[in-house]
């Protein structure tokens, strides 16, 4: 007599741990799906496009996060130029000067009247320079009036001047040049420290938080 085969029938026990472990399968899927996380982005073309992945050239840009919804939850800000960062460095070093430059301003001065003070001073001073500078250059000028004078004598004889006399003449004219471009320097000087005042004034009015009607009132008192 032939054998049979008896195909083996599984027990109560492993049809319930199959059914479990199908059911867990099925359940795990929907959450993995919702758990995903969509990315969406704009393509060369201007057309926004959506994934789980983002391809490498548009990685740097704008990237939003959207739910199963399609509501963005997330935005990945696009990643900044050089530029950007070149002008961030740059303001970032404008407004560290500037709280240097307060601090200075607040150390040195107590009151406006201290600031207007040191205003008249430094102008003063400047103009005691070229003051100083223009009495030289009137000096120059008779010096050379002069030798000029006797080239002229020599001419006036039939005369040929002096090689000394030229050469003289020529160093005179360059030192009457000089003066004339360094009292006009001085002069512009003037003109930038007033600006600089003015806007240290206004700096430390509002350091202060001091009004146009307050300043005013305080400019009146003795």
């Amino acid at each position: 007599m032939k054998n049979r085969y008896i195909p083996r029938i599984p027990c109560r026990r492993q049809i319930n741990r199959a059914l479990l472990l199908g059911l867990a399968l099925l359940l795990a899927a929907p959450m993995a799906s919702a758990g995903s996380r969509i990315k969406c982005w704009v393509n060369k073309d201007g057309v926004r496009e959506c994934g789980q992945f983002v391809p490498p050239e548009y990685a740097q840009q704008r990237i939003e996060i959207v739910n199963e919804r399609g509501i963005v939850i997330e935005v990945i800000e696009a990643a900044k130029t050089k530029e950007q960062l070149a002008k961030e460095a740059a303001e970032r070093r404008r407004l560290a000067e500037q709280k240097r430059r307060d601090k200075i301003l607040l150390n040195t001065f107590t009151t406006e009247r201290d600031i207007e003070l040191a205003r008249k001073s430094r102008i003063q001073a400047i103009e005691s320079i070229i003051a100083i500078t223009n009495s030289n250059t009137r000096s120059l000028k008779a010096s050379l009036a002069k030798v000029q004078k006797r080239a002229a004598d020599f001419e006036r004889a039939g005369e040929e001047p002096p090689k000394e006399l030229f050469e003289e003449m020529d160093s005179l004219k360059r030192q009457i040049q000089d003066n004339e471009e360094f009292v006009a320097k001085k002069q512009r000087d003037i003109i930038a420290l007033e600006k600089r005042f003015d806007a240290d004034l206004k700096r430390f009015r509002e350091l202060k938080g001091i009004g146009k009607t307050d300043a005013k009132v305080g400019a009146g008192k003795p």
